[in-house]
């Protein structure tokens, strides 16, 4: 990684590999937010998850402490950072689509023959489906762990040897969710991400052809469309919300209704490549406090069934532009800047990974211990921060070496 003071000028590929260093610290701070909120889904079961029933239902939802006096506002405050982390994942794949969008147009890549899309499609598959199959080993091991080390807590898992081998060999081609959730339940995003992997060339023709706001615009009423439909007729529900909705979420997870941040992540990139100011008119002082303003318009939609299907895209925007900032003033320390490349660098095994160190390690200790109270909660929640970090570092450094044994010649994992 460049060595580059975060000035403006941070924004700019660093000279070393061309990365855009600042949005690394985006899916930095991303990471984070994804794996604190399932820490505080896991320790109060979902209490504080958005329900229907509008902002006056849900404020009092988010105030999980309730002891009273200055402590207990910022017990709360600290929370409401955290609870409502599920809408970073859409941040992962607006970031996917810049990056595949702006890594095409600097290489002048192009897909023109059916050797050529072959090709696309071995390179990207590899890169999204080997940490998987490493995590997932990783994974089994650490639930194999628990039962060595809390006997009281030894249980055989809900899946079969048949069904690890049919990950091996039918690697999610039926976009079964019941099926992968067997193992994690994170990974409902890798057969989003897959699908729209699959299609990506097919938009980045339509990108090039028809120009970026006629695309944005495609995208954007592609998205709110299906998501109207899933909403009102197709009985189901977006992430992070409570309701008796018989599809739960499975329908949110097809790659309609996530289309627009995707799309929003390759015109970025589109207009990155013609114009490398373009991440930087997205920070300052006011563009901050507006960002911070769209992304509550976003949350305060999701809290209406009406909302839904806006919500998530008004979130991605507000929530991008706000990270891009919070992560260019943390850049400005050298320490926090070096975290937030590392915790890039290795999000996608942390993503993989944090769930089993979570429910197969860390509650189970804080039970054991006989902390499983306030005090617990506070103490594991660096505790839980450090091990996903170090352990998503580790598997990033096993998928690096496959990598590497390959004669792949970049280390850096699909975002």
């Amino acid at each position: 990684m460049s060595k580059t003071p975060p000035t403006a000028s941070s924004s700019q590929p660093s000279p070393s590999n061309g990365r855009l260093e600042v949005l690394d610290y985006v899916r930095g701070l991303a990471i984070i937010h994804i794996f604190l909120y399932h820490y505080y889904i896991e320790w109060f079961q979902g209490s504080f998850l958005i329900i229907p029933d509008g902002v006056a239902a849900n404020i009092p939802r988010l105030q999980i402490f309730h002891d009273g006096g200055l402590l207990d506002i910022l017990k709360n405050l600290f929370s409401f950072l955290w609870v409502y982390g599920f809408t970073s994942v859409n941040l992962f794949l607006l970031l996917s689509g810049f990056v595949l969008t702006y890594s095409a147009l600097k290489s002048k890549s192009e897909i023109r023959t059916g050797g050529e899309l072959l090709s696309f499609y071995v390179k990207k598959l590899k890169r999204l489906l080997v940490p998987f199959y490493i995590t997932l080993l990783l994974g089994i091991a650490i639930l194999f762990l628990r039962n060595l080390l809390y006997p009281s807590f030894s249980a055989m898992p809900i899946y079969s040897a048949w069904d690890v081998l049919k990950t091996l060999f039918v690697p999610f081609l039926v976009y079964d969710l019941t099926f992968l959730q067997k193992f994690n339940g994170d990974l409902w995003f890798i057969t989003l991400i897959l699908q729209l992997y699959i299609i990506f060339p097919v938009l980045y023709y339509a990108l090039k052809k028809y120009g970026v706001w006629r695309f944005i615009a495609a995208c954007f009423m592609l998205t709110v469309a299906y998501r109207y439909v899933a909403t009102y007729y197709l009985d189901t529900a977006p992430m992070g919300v409570i309701f008796p909705a018989t599809n739960s979420y499975r329908l949110f997870s097809f790659f309609l209704p996530r289309l627009f941040e995707f799309g929003l992540g390759m015109s970025l990139g589109y207009w990155q490549f013609k114009d490398s100011k373009t991440l930087e008119t997205l920070r300052g002082g006011w563009q901050f406090l507006t960002a911070v303003a769209i992304m509550l318009v976003g949350f305060s939609l999701n809290m209406y069934r009406g909302g839904w299907p806006l919500s998530d895209a008004i979130i991605s925007i507000g929530l991008f532009a706000t990270l891009l900032n919070i992560g260019a003033f943390f850049a400005r320390i050298s320490l926090l800047k070096t975290l937030m490349l590392k915790l890039s660098e290795s999000s996608y095994e942390i993503y993989l990974l944090h769930h089993y160190l979570l429910n197969y390690l860390l509650m189970p200790l804080l039970i054991v211990l006989g902390i499983k109270n306030e005090l617990g909660f506070w103490l594991g929640v660096p505790v839980f921060f450090i091990i996903s970090t170090l352990v998503g570092m580790g598997g990033q450094r096993l998928s690096t070496l496959f990598y590497s044994l390959t004669n792949t010649t970049s280390k850096n994992i699909p975002r």
